[in-house]
């Protein structure tokens, strides 16, 4: 379930961004930071728990998700398996490291180079909706 955001703020937004990141820290500060900006937020410590969300949810608009992670999937090939089976998700990638020969140009995903000032990810996030 997406959470609320806190009963003192005024929501500007109906998008529920997944955001998944296996480090604990940069999570819950993406998390809140998101919320605060009025998202409705479900978190995921890996690629392969994020699949679990996307197969079990329909209100997902937005997955932001690191590359390197624990278990079968990275970032990017998460950004893959969403554009083939869920296309109407928009993706932000993010790393602190590109892989060789990759120039952060993904058609499949956004892409914001690690660290990033959260202050700049919830107005790209916006910039995907529609309209």
């Amino acid at each position: 379930m997406c959470l609320e955001p806190s009963i003192h703020l005024t929501p500007i937004s109906s998008m529920c961004v997944l955001v998944v990141e296996d480090e604990p820290l940069v999570r819950a500060v993406a998390v809140e930071a998101l919320e605060a900006e009025g998202f409705e937020v479900i978190e995921a410590p890996s690629a392969d728990d994020a699949v679990t969300f996307l197969r079990s949810r329909d209100d997902i608009d937005v997955v932001f998700t690191d590359v390197a992670m624990p278990g079968a999937l990275n970032g990017f090939e998460l950004a893959h398996l969403i554009r083939a089976t869920y296309p109407h998700i928009n993706i932000l990638v993010c790393s602190g490291a590109l892989p060789s020969g990759f120039s952060g140009e993904a058609p499949e995903a956004r892409f914001v180079r690690k660290p990033y000032r959260v202050a700049e990810i919830a107005p790209i996030i916006r910039g995907m909706m529609p309209g």
